[in-house]
């Protein structure tokens, strides 16, 4: 019986640790920059990886990519971690934050290959 109340008292903690707002908390806008940002490193990562960049050169960019985004948004990894953990339990608003994230994504890519046609446009004026 003993070891059942423990049992309970550990489980009632866990739950509630998770309801607990982080510190420092994100607003959704942050969270959606921040994750952006995440997802922009993770792509440009896995491009240095199919370019056959060497393993060391990687996590060094990795480790500096990300040491830079925690520290402009003023948060450590741990507690981005901790805001990401909280906002799963809140499926809606995880659910809204990845749909603003993905419309980013979208946007910034749209506006990456118009700078890239105009840079060719410019090329071609240039050599004609």
């Amino acid at each position: 019986m003993k070891k059942l109340s423990i049992l309970a008292i550990i489980f009632v903690l866990i739950l509630s640790s998770c309801s607990q707002r982080p510190r420092p908390f994100l607003s959704e806008r942050q969270m959606v920059e921040l994750l952006t940002e995440v997802h922009l490193i993770e792509a440009t990562l896995q491009q240095k990886q199919n370019q056959g960049e060497c393993f060391d050169s990687m996590r060094l960019f990795t480790s500096a990519a990300y040491a830079e985004l925690f520290n402009r948004f003023g948060v450590t990894r741990e507690s981005f971690e901790a805001n990401l953990l909280y906002r799963t339990y809140r499926s809606r608003d995880l659910e809204r934050i990845y749909t603003r994230v993905r419309d980013n994504l979208q946007r910034k890519a749209e506006e990456s290959r118009q700078n890239e046609h105009s840079t060719l446009e410019q090329v071609l004026e240039a050599t004609l």
